[in-house]
């Protein structure tokens, strides 16, 4: 089977965890240039809101060769828990920007975006669960 056939085959499922898992790439590099000056500075480690972002996009790669019926699914749990992490993580921020105090540090803006972001990926892999993967309903399970 050649790349044009697997592709023509995929389904609206399969693009829309894909389309997620692209700006889930882009998402991870904006956090990893951004979180030092983004994050309070009680929470030491946001890199690994990044290092989770980067983990859908070798799931959506490998099911591109190996389909699975409910792919968006494995999505939706590591989205989760990456909007976990950051809301694990913003809580300071979002603690000091409501008192009206600059105690913990961080960017209130960058971290409501951060939020926002995830949220719209976690969104983008349920909706891709209610569709096809393939469109000739071939799955490996």
């Amino acid at each position: 089977m050649n790349f044009k056939e697997l592709f023509k085959n995929k389904g609206l499922g399969y693009w829309l965890c894909t389309g997620a898992s692209v700006i889930s790439l882009i998402f991870a590099i904006v956090v990893f240039a951004t979180w030092k000056t983004a994050l309070p500075a009680a929470v030491g480690d946001g890199y690994i809101i990044g290092v989770i972002l980067l983990l859908p996009i070798i799931i959506q790669a490998v099911v591109t060769f190996f389909p699975v019926r409910f792919a968006g699914l494995a999505g939706v749990v590591l989205y989760g828990a990456a909007l976990g992490a950051v809301i694990n993580r913003i809580a300071q921020a979002v603690a000091d920007h409501f008192n009206n105090v600059a105690y913990q540090g961080g960017n209130f803006g960058m971290c409501i975006f951060y939020t926002v972001a995830v949220l719209v990926l976690v969104a983008a892999c349920i909706t891709g669960c209610f569709f096809e993967q393939n469109k000739d309903g071939k799955y490996l399970i």
